[in-house]
């Protein structure tokens, strides 16, 4: 993303962790990447109810963001199975 924007994805779960908050997206809501342009882009994430997060990006990483799109983007999302808890 940027230097002060990091993505963490494992798999399940699409973490975001901006300037002041976080969030944390779950496979199963179907998150997408879209990406904009221009002299300072950003990258906004759709989720299948409608809920949107818009985030700067650098460009030199947009390879790196397209690659995590077409990762998301797989059909259909597989839910985690519940893991009872230690």
């Amino acid at each position: 993303m940027t230097d002060t924007v990091l993505i963490s994805f494992d798999g399940r779960i699409l973490e975001l962790f901006g300037y002041s908050d976080t969030h944390r997206i779950h496979i199963w809501q179907a998150p997408r990447l879209e990406f904009g342009r221009g002299r300072h882009p950003r990258m906004t994430i759709v989720t299948g109810s409608g809920t949107r997060h818009s985030l700067p990006y650098d460009p030199y990483r947009l390879d790196g963001l397209r690659a995590l799109a077409e990762r998301l983007a797989q059909n259909p999302p597989e839910r985690a199975p519940h893991r009872p808890l230690p």
